[in-house]
Parts: C-alpha cells; sequence; structure tokens
C-alpha cells in the first residue's frame, strides 16, 4: 500500500470514489469526486477502513445548519498518507495514520497544558471546511463543491485532512481493521472513564446508554479497576453485550418497577454512583444520570451529541447544596497524538479490547447497510471497508496504561501551621471570665433567657425571654457571644412557604462559650470557646472520612434546612406560654443560650485569644475562602472572576489571594463594591448593569482572551450562574455556585455547551471545608496575620438593636454586622 499511494499522484488532483450524501436523511450515493492536493499544513490520506458513528447519523438526518450537503461524511477510520503539503514534518509518504476530529497542534497554551484538550489555534467546530483555510478541497466531476464533515471525511477512497487532525501510528505496529475505532467512538468512552472521570479502583459506575460509547465507558471503567459498573438501557439485550466489557449490573430504564432508573441507582448503590456518564444525547437523560450521582463527590460526564438548542436544566438548590460536578467533554478528553498511541498499545498488548466492538463489516459500496444497521440497534460498529489492507509487521512494544493519570493536588500553600506572636486582644479576657460564668449551677436544668424572635416572615424580631432547655445526648448548651447577619438569614426571614417556618430563631454565625454538655460530649468542655456551624462534621461516616467530600452522611446528620434538633427531630426551645420555637440550620445563634448537636461544633484552642470576627468563620468567610481553596484549588498565576461582591464574595476573593491568582475579578451592580473589594485582592471590576452593552460575561471573556479559569457565583440567581458559566474558560474552567436562590429555581445551560467545553460546573456549602478539620486552620491564618477577617466587620451593634443589621445588610451598607449579645 505505502508503494501503491506514493506514486505519481503527489501535487496533483486525485479522481476517487466518495459516498456522497446530497439531501438530508436520503442513501448516500457513490460516486466518483477529485480531490485537490493539500495545502500547507495538511495531509492526504488513501482511507483503508471506516466505521459510522452516532455522530454520523446525527448530522445526516440534520436539515438546518450546521447540516449543509451535499457532504461527506465519516470520522472514524484509518488510512495511509498519499502524499503531504508543504510544512508537515511529522508524518511522511506511506505513514499509517488515525485521523481525528479533535486537533492537537503541540503549540498553544491548551494542547500544552495537562488540563485540557481543546486546542485553542484550531478550536472544535464543525465546519464543512478546511480548519485553516475555509475551503473545500472536495468537489464533484461538475465542479460542485462537496462540504467536509468534523475534519475528517472518511467515506471517500481519499479525504484531505489538517496535519493537527492527523496521528501516526508506530510502523512496528500491525493493525487490524479495529483500529479505526480510536478515531472517535472507543476512544471517547475510555478516555472519559481514564482522562477525564478518573475513575480510582473500587468506585462504582453508571452509564446511561449502552451503544459502543457508553460500552466503551464500561471498558475505560473496568481497565480503571471500577468494582461495581452498572449499564442503563431501554435494551435488555444490551446487559449480555455489555458484560463482555465490565458491566455488573443492568437497569431497564423503560421499567423499572414504577420508579425511575436514578431512584432504582440510588437504591442499590446506598446513595448513588461515584460517576455517571450519559451516552444517549438527551438532555432529560443527564438530568437522570445528575440526579443518581453520589452527593458529596459525585460526577456527571456528558458525552452524547443531543439535538441544537437543548437545554440541561437542573435545580438551583441541588447545585448548591449536594457537592457533585457536571461538566461534558469531547473525544473522551484525550489528547489525539499523545494518547491514542497508548491506547493502541494496551490493545496490541491484548489489555484493551476493540476487536469486540466490530460486530458487522460491508464493502464500501454497501455502505447504506452501515447505516440501516446502526438505525436499527443491531450493530455496535460496521466496519466499512474502503480498500484492501496490506500486512504490516508484527513487532509488540509494550506500553503501559496509566489508570491515574491525573493527581489530586491541593494547595498547602494556602496552609500555614506557623505561629507567630497572640494577637492582644480585650476579647480573651471577656471570654475568660465568660467561661466562669457559665461553668454554674445551670447545668441539666432549663435556661431562661432573652432570643431575638422571628414570628412573621419579613416583620421585625422581638427580643423577648424564652426557655432553652438542656442538651440531650451528643447536644451542647452554648452561651452566644457575638454573632453576625448573613444574607442566608434575610432569605429564610422573608421565606413564607416552607422551609420557611414561624416562630423561629434566626442565626448561624457566631462564637460562645459552652454552658454544659449532654450524655456521650467527650470532645468539648464547660468552659471551652466554640464556633458552631450549620455544616456537621460527625467524623465517622464514610463522607467525614473521605478527602473528597464535606457532606456528612451520618443518617441523622446530613444537610437540611429542618426546624429541629437533627438527632430527634424536636426542638429546645420553648416561648414563656410553652410554644414551641424552631431551630435554624443547627445553630440559631440569636439568643443568649443555644443548644447544639455536637457534630455542629468546633472546638477553638485554648491558647488562641478571639476577637469578635472569629464568629464570621461560622458560614460566609469560611465559605468563599474554602471555596477558592479546597474547591476550586485555585492555582497561582490563574484568572478568577466574582459575580456578587457581598461578605462571600470577597471571602472568595481573599481565599484566591492566598492562593496566588494574579488577576481576581468582581462583578457587581455597585460601582463602589470595587474600591472595598481591593482590600481582599480584586484587581479588575466589571459593572454588571452597565457593560456598554456587552453583557458581564462577554466583556469577561475578551478582556481575558477566552475567560476565567474559575468562576465564582456568590448572588444566588440561576440568570448569575449562566453567566458565570458562560465566561468560563472553555477547556478547564469551573464554576462553583455558592449563592442561596429562592426555592424552585432551575439553572439552564443548553446540552451543546456542556458537551462542547470541557467546563464543570459544581456548587458547594461551607466551601467545601470539613469545619472541625479547616476552620483552626483558617483561624491561625487569621492569629498569624495572613487571613483578613476584621475588614470583613463594618457595623457593630447591640442585642437590642439587632433589627438595625437587618436594615444595613438589606440596604448594602455592610458587609458583616457584629450582634454583641452581653454588655461587657
Amino acid at each position: 500500500m505505502a508503494e501503491k499511494v506514493s506514486g505519481g499522484s503527489r501535487g496533483k488532483p486525485i479522481r476517487c470514489r466518495a459516498a456522497v450524501c446530497r439531501k438530508p436523511g436520503e442513501p448516500l450515493v457513490i460516486e466518483e469526486i477529485i480531490v485537490a492536493p493539500p495545502m500547507p499544513h495538511e495531509v492526504r490520506i488513501r482511507i483503508i477502513y471506516t466505521s459510522l458513528c452516532h455522530s454520523d447519523l446525527i448530522f445526516w438526518k440534520m436539515k438546518d445548519f450546521p447540516g449543509i450537503f451535499p457532504r461527506i461524511l465519516g470520522h472514524e477510520a484509518i488510512g495511509v498518507v498519499e502524499s503531504v503539503g508543504e510544512d508537515v514534518n511529522e508524518v511522511s509518504e506511506g505513514d499509517t495514520v488515525i485521523p481525528t476530529f479533535m486537533a492537537e497542534c503541540g503549540e498553544c497554551r491548551d494542547c500544552k497544558s495537562t488540563k485540557s484538550n481543546l486546542c485553542s489555534k484550531l478550536p472544535f467546530k464543525v465546519s464543512p471546511f478546511m480548519p485553516r483555510y475555509g475551503t473545500s478541497r472536495f468537489t464533484d466531476l461538475n465542479g460542485e463543491t462537496l462540504y467536509h464533515f468534523l475534519s475528517v471525511s472518511s467515506f471517500s477512497e481519499y479525504t484531505v485532512i489538517d496535519i493537527a487532525h492527523v496521528t501516526k501510528i508506530d510502523s512496528g505496529i500491525p493493525l487490524s481493521k479495529a483500529a479505526g475505532l480510536l478515531g472517535c467512538g472507543v476512544s471517547t468512552g475510555v478516555g472519559a472513564a481514564w482522562r477525564t472521570a478518573n475513575v480510582e479502583p473500587g468506585s462504582t459506575v453508571a452509564i446511561f446508554g449502552l451503544g459502543s460509547i457508553g460500552l466503551a465507558v464500561a471498558e475505560g471503567a473496568r481497565l480503571c479497576g471500577a468494582t461495581r459498573i452498572i449499564g442503563v438501557d431501554v435494551n435488555q439485550d444490551k446487559f449480555e453485550v455489555g458484560k463482555k466489557f465490565g458491566l455488573t449490573d443492568f437497569v431497564k430504564a423503560a421499567n423499572s418497577e414504577n420508579k425511575s432508573a436514578s431512584e432504582v441507582i440510588i437504591e442499590m448503590t446506598d446513595g448513588g454512583a461515584d460517576y455517571c456518564f450519559e451516552c444517549v444525547g438527551m438532555a432529560s437523560v443527564v438530568q437522570e444520570a445528575y440526579a443518581c450521582c453520589r452527593k458529596g463527590w459525585g460526577k456527571t460526564i456528558v458525552l452524547g451529541v443531543d439535538k441544537p438548542g437543548s437545554h440541561v436544566s437542573i435545580p438551583s438548590a441541588s447545585i448548591l447544596s449536594t457537592g457533585k460536578s457536571l461538566m461534558g467533554v469531547l473525544f473522551g478528553g484525550l489528547k489525539p497524538k499523545s494518547d491514542i498511541p497508548i491506547l493502541l498499545n494496551r490493545y496490541i498488548n491484548k489489555e484493551l479490547q476493540l476487536d469486540e466492538f466490530v460486530t458487522h463489516e460491508v464493502t464500501f459500496e454497501d455502505i447504506n447497510k452501515a447505516f440501516d444497521l446502526l438505525i436499527e440497534g443491531k450493530c455496535l460498529r460496521c466496519v466499512i471497508c474502503i480498500n484492501y489492507l496490506l500486512s504490516l509487521s508484527k513487532s509488540k512494544p509494550t506500553y503501559r496504561f496509566c489508570q491515574s493519570y491525573k493527581t489530586a493536588a491541593v494547595n498547602n500553600h494556602i496552609i500555614s501551621h506557623s505561629r507567630s506572636e497572640r494577637i492582644k486582644d480585650c476579647d480573651c479576657v471577656f471570654l475568660k471570665a465568660m467561661a466562669e460564668k457559665v461553668s454554674g449551677g445551670s447545668r441539666g436544668k432549663p435556661i431562661r433567657c432573652r432570643a431575638a424572635v422571628c414570628r412573621k416572615p419579613g416583620e421585625p424580631l422581638v427580643i423577648e425571654e424564652i426557655v432553652v432547655a438542656p442538651p440531650m445526648p451528643h447536644e451542647v448548651r452554648i452561651r452566644i457571644i457575638y454573632t453576625s447577619l448573613c444574607h442566608s438569614d434575610i432569605v429564610f426571614w422573608k421565606m413564607k412557604d416552607f422551609p420557611g417556618i414561624f416562630p423561629i430563631i434566626l442565626g448561624h454565625e457566631a462564637v460562645g462559650v459552652v454552658e454544659c454538655v449532654g450524655e456521650d460530649v467527650n470532645e468539648v468542655s464547660e468552659g471551652d470557646t466554640v464556633i458552631p456551624t450549620f455544616m456537621a462534621e460527625c467524623g465517622e461516616c464514610r463522607d467525614c472520612k473521605s478527602t473528597k467530600s464535606n457532606l456528612c452522611s451520618s443518617s441523622k446528620l446530613p444537610f437540611k434546612v429542618s426546624p429541629f434538633m437533627p438527632r430527634y427531630g424536636t426542638s429546645r426551645f420553648t416561648d414563656l406560654n410553652g410554644e414551641t420555637l424552631y431551630h435554624f440550620l443547627c445553630v440559631s445563634s440569636f439568643s443568649e443560650y443555644t443548644v447544639i448537636d455536637i457534630a455542629h461544633v468546633t472546638k477553638i484552642d485554648s491558647g488562641i485569644p478571639l476577637s469578635k470576627a472569629a464568629g464570621l468563620l461560622g458560614c460566609g468567610v469560611s465559605t468563599g475562602v474554602g471555596a477558592a481553596w479546597r474547591t476550586a484549588n485555585v492555582e497561582p498565576g490563574s484568572t478568577v472572576a466574582i459575580f456578587g461582591l457581598g461578605s462571600i464574595g470577597l471571602a472568595v476573593a481573599e481565599g484566591a489571594r492566598l492562593c496566588g491568582a494574579t488577576r481576581i475579578i468582581g462583578v457587581d451592580v455597585n460601582q463602589d463594591k470595587f474600591e472595598v473589594g481591593k482590600k481582599f485582592g480584586l484587581t479588575d471590576f466589571v459593572n454588571g448593569a452597565n457593560s456598554e452593552n456587552n453583557s458581564a460575561s462577554e466583556v469577561i471573556i475578551e478582556m481575558t482572551d477566552g475567560g476565567a479559569d474559575y468562576c465564582f457565583e456568590c448572588v444566588g440567581m440561576a440568570s448569575v450562574v449562566q453567566e458565570a458559566y458562560a465566561c468560563c474558560r472553555k477547556g478547564w474552567g469551573k464554576t462553583i455556585v455558592l449563592g442561596v436562590d429562592k426555592p424552585g429555581s432551575q439553572v439552564s445551560i443548553p446540552s451543546a455547551s456542556i458537551l462542547c467545553t470541557g467546563k464543570s460546573l459544581m456548587g458547594v456549602l461551607f466551601g467545601g471545608l470539613k469545619p472541625k478539620s479547616d476552620i483552626p486552620v483558617l483561624l491561625n491564618r487569621y492569629i498569624n496575620k495572613e487571613l483578613q477577617l476584621d475588614e470583613f466587620i463594618t457595623h457593630e451593634v447591640t442585642f437590642e438593636d439587632i433589627n438595625k443589621a437587618f436594615d444595613l445588610l438589606i440596604e448594602g451598607k455592610c458587609l458583616r454586622c457584629v450582634i454583641c449579645m452581653n454588655d461587657q
């Protein structure tokens, strides 16, 4: 073959056969065409084997752009180089190659990065022309232009492909007809499990759609060591096929005993799969996959091509509170020239299965039979024999497949355990006195004290006397010293429908002293200084023991907005008439005394003097700093965009500054926030209300030359989440949702954007921090004058003036208003 293709055709047009699609949905026509010689940076290839992919079917049927006709489809193939254009050095005439729809130029920022496979020099797009020149290399015998498909067009005996889309195969490796499958489907599935999801040994995987890509995901998960691989499909017969590739369980999507597939998977896995893959190409299936992804660390990876214009809608509350991530990926996240040789060697070494995907073969003349077989669901891959492949050498090099390509690095530069000279603060004297005061005779008895009670939504809080019951087992009664008002308090204060419930004692950012403890409490004692948190850390469940999640999964302690104590479902508060007063976020700090579950209490080192600012670590500041540090893992030198410059947004800026981000862009409707934000590291500002007719996301994309590496949504509006996602950098951008939206709101993102951009979307509570583990780290950074806390406090009021704090926050006049619970 090498001798045959290196003849006198070099530099001249070639007349050959091609299967041309002239109208959408009509049979392909085998006809003679003219293939022009390659331009600079291009290669002309003789196709040996090609195969039909589901994407070919989608575009074959597509009546509107990017559907365009007449066109030569096909993008999975293997061939031999016939001739090369100028400036092509990496392949020569006679070389065996695999063309791919994904480019790898090797020169751009993305190609040089380990985080992206989206070449930014030759970006992925469904164009009918050659990528560098915007022209076609195909004409029919009448001179009419024939359009290209996905930069490959392998349904032709000869095709011209840009060198960035060509992967050379080692001449010592014998090839079979199955090797061409690495040009799309098998690489996409295996790569998604290996490179993108980084499936861990012993994990659980759920795959929605058991076509070739879904089964390739199973094969990749098997190679990575997953112990449970669940397939979901409407065709029960797919289970037997899937067992060859590692499937261990099957869920029939069309009939799951009146339960959805996601409900069945949650039940059978005791909480959801660690990794869910959508391989169908339907927004509703993406939503199903996301629903059964495990809370805390579950990843949902979208691989299916949906119809143009479709959107994926996910409840805002689910994004924020579950810790799940959603992302799409092209070509499984693989870099063609770098990773196809690895997979090919695994195939040659009989580790990776390829031949098992080839269920049918047809001649070029019978190419329409391949369409029929795939449409009828009778095949995985049908190989189309374009030419006869001559024998190649049969050397067998050994190349081991790396199961853990990615490593999860923690930005240790943000963590400092060094101790500087302790801050001198008069508050420590007060706390010492308070510790002596609370360890008196009230232990085990009800306490009568003052609380700011919210009796109706949106009405001023009323200072009244209440009764606080003694703690039950695993509970602690605390005297609150300082508390502060958070935006979440405002949200629930206004809320007329459940989970809004009244009368209630709000408040969840505070610092206090233990007054007494219930049975089975060993980690704190009377007189200890503590910070209560709305997030639990029991230290015993799977999530608390894992480094991947901060969502305690103890059966009685998962995060929920309950009006009662988490273990018992009862209240510790009553008014003087005996009426129950409800709890808020397991804290209720707008009371002189409160009862809190020990899992929600973080003890502070007795050697650390505390200021009133320490209570801010109970929610807002920890959420923002933690989101930059623990969740996003912001890298030094990166660019960060923050939507909403309230306390949480500015805390994100502070965290990004500590992590070494060089550009921190704030977005807000209040221009004055820029000056405030500069204290916390803001370098740029975009006015969300007035950006010269461009949206904030468009301005950020322009000013960053492609988008921010990390975008944080700190407002609590679905539309702002969509803006943040839009200006997140393609290839590796992360969008982290921190804002609390109104109940029932949905975030809607175009399916194509999820699939094609390589971005990830996730929400996180408490910044991904584990309270008992991470608050002491942040507190030490504050004591060592590295982390700014005092700068967040713009106002202070007495307990009696607590409603002034509400006014200040509602009017946008403060960041945090500290409420002093005692006169001392």
